[in-house]
């Protein structure tokens, strides 16, 4: 048995030849699949890799073969609990198919806190060459990614940016979720309701016209009324100050996401409102927060699991055409913050 010559570095395929005595190509055809190796060799070289430590350089070895079978997820915010079901359901459907994935944050806060665009990472994955991206969530910036959605299939989940190139957009249907949530505070007696949201996204904008529409079918009519802010907690506690100072506070607030749902129970509680009991709240995604039992947040559950999985879908089956968009099925989950005294 030859020893690995230099300790210090990490062993190459030159090394596992050496170990196996066989050739280095032969070495390279098991760790790319060759069909013409007899299974006494492949076991020499499997054997010999283990001995040494060694693990293949995938990226270089799609890069060197010519294959792009490496699919690129990319996620616009890691703080953001509901992206991690759509990202494990998209890739647990890739590896199905036979698919290499890489996960890559999308975003970096710049020096005042604002998210914007990671171009390193982008950069990294201009240099990868994927054979197709999933982009979950909403992007600041997405529009600079023309580059790469014109050359390789690109499907969005979570979210509605969209460059002319995109195959699919794969999102929650706010009508129906918006739609439930206001039907069950009027079954609890609301009359005056108010949803926070509207900004920073094209999905709260979605869901802002959702809540309009939803709260003129029950009848609130002018009860119902739009406290402008973006997707995060922090504008959430901003709305709500402004709701407050102004004598606003109606009755039951909706909340255009679950994070923006905690910044309005925390601002309320701050202010000596209870929740439920003088105000009731709801939010939208189901994340993991929502049902921490001292939150027990009302929130419609958009499906994550399968937007992911029909993200993945949608991207493999992108050799046959545009998608177009696929709007995912949501359900009401109803838990204390919404049930009224």
């Amino acid at each position: 048995m030859t020893e690995h010559s230099n300790p210090s570095k990490p062993p190459t395929i030159r090394d596992v030849a050496r170990e196996a005595g066989v050739s280095k190509s032969l070495v390279s055809l098991v760790f790319n699949g060759g069909e013409n190796v007899s299974e006494e060799r492949r076991k020499r070289v499997l054997h010999a890799a283990e001995l040494l430590g060694y693990r293949p350089n995938l990226v270089a070895q799609s890069l060197s073969a010519g294959r792009r079978d490496v699919v690129a997820i990319l996620v616009a915010n890691l703080h953001n609990p509901l992206f991690a079901e759509i990202v494990s359901a998209a890739k647990a459907r890739l590896v199905e198919a036979g698919q290499r994935t890489l996960i890559v944050s999308a975003q970096v806060d710049d020096d005042d806190g604002s998210a914007v665009l990671d171009r390193d990472n982008i950069a990294i994955l201009r240099d990868l060459r994927p054979s197709g991206l999933i982009a979950v969530g909403t992007i600041r910036g997405f529009a600079e990614l023309a580059d790469l959605t014109a050359t390789i299939p690109t499907v969005v989940a979570s979210a509605m940016d969209t460059t002319k190139d995109v195959v699919a957009v794969v999102r929650s249907d706010d009508n129906t979720g918006l739609d439930l949530v206001v039907a069950h505070l009027a079954e609890q007696g609301v009359e005056q309701i108010a949803f926070i949201g509207g900004d920073g996204s094209r999905v709260s904008a979605s869901r802002e016209a959702a809540f309009r529409a939803a709260a003129a079918r029950h009848g609130f009519g002018d009860n119902a009324r739009v406290e402008r802010a973006d997707f995060t907690e922090a504008d959430a506690r901003r709305a709500v100050a402004e709701l407050l100072t102004q004598g606003r506070l109606p009755q039951a607030i909706i909340a255009m996401n679950d994070l923006t749902a905690i910044g309005v129970i925390s601002a309320l509680e701050a202010a000596g409102v209870s929740v439920p009991g003088d105000c009731l709240v709801t939010g939208y995604d189901d994340t993991m927060l929502a049902a921490i039992p001292r939150i027990s947040l009302t929130s419609v559950d958009p499906d994550n699991r399968r937007i992911g999985s029909a993200a993945a879908e949608a991207l493999l089956a992108s050799a046959e055409g545009r998608v177009g968009e696929v709007l995912v099925t949501p359900r009401l989950v109803v838990r204390g913050s919404s049930h009224a005294a």
